[in-house]
């Protein structure tokens, strides 16, 4: 595993954090809590391929590629910081961070994840969701292989998240669209531990239409994992 050709920003002494973005998105959309958390944290912004500042990749960008792509910059976030990582993703970039904990458990603290869902055991649904996927990334000019990442296949994530045992808080906000306020839902009632933040105001980003408060709810968490 490599981070050579990934965009990624690193800054800062402590525990490690590590932002995922989500579809059609960058690094760059943590900025608010990436500031707030680097002054006493270890923080890793980083770009998935064909995003941001990313190189394009030549083939299909697989789910496979992108968690090779997380394992990498989390194993440089941990080596860095000499500790196991809480891992903050949103929307994709919160799958993304599950299916990472449910392959290298021994590498992550805690989760944050905003405006996730597990993915899908019914077939009809999958298909559904993977038709929208397709007009997002048409929208966000995203090339067709890029595009791929969002893809799903399977139900490997939503099938083992029993296996998911580190701390976790789901935030959501409570104007965005029904599946993924549900999607939280049922990460909060499913996860080991978990601790659910629904925000008023916010949709699919709460992290850009409240920064404040979704910060407010790492520094939360942070204590909890801090006390543990």
């Amino acid at each position: 595993m490599t981070t050579a050709g990934l965009d990624i920003e690193a800054r800062g002494a402590g525990p490690a954090v590590v932002f995922t973005h989500g579809f059609g998105r960058t690094g760059e959309t943590w900025a608010r809590q990436a500031d707030a958390l680097a002054g006493d944290h270890h923080v890793v912004t980083w770009s998935l391929r064909g995003h941001g500042g990313s190189e394009v990749p030549p083939g299909l960008y697989t789910r496979e590629d992108a968690l090779a792509d997380l394992a990498a910059v989390v194993d440089a976030a941990v080596a860095e910081s000499g500790g196991p990582a809480l891992l903050v993703g949103h929307s994709l970039g919160g799958y993304f961070s599950l299916a990472h904990t449910l392959a290298r458990p021994e590498t992550v603290r805690g989760l944050a994840l905003l405006s996730t869902g597990p993915g899908f055991r019914n077939p009809e649904s999958r298909e559904q969701y993977n038709r929208g996927i397709a007009k997002v990334a048409a929208a966000s000019g995203l090339p067709g292989n890029v595009g791929h990442v969002a893809v799903q296949q399977d139900s490997m994530v939503i099938d083992r998240l029993d296996e998911i045992t580190c701390p976790a808080v789901l935030i959501c906000g409570a104007d965005d669209r029904p599946v993924y306020v549900a999607g939280g839902r049922y990460l909060a009632e499913r996860l080991a531990q978990a601790t659910l933040i629904e925000i008023e105001g916010a949709a699919h980003e709460p992290h850009l239409d409240r920064p404040d408060e979704v910060t407010a709810a790492l520094r939360a968490h942070e204590a909890l994992l801090a006390g543990r």
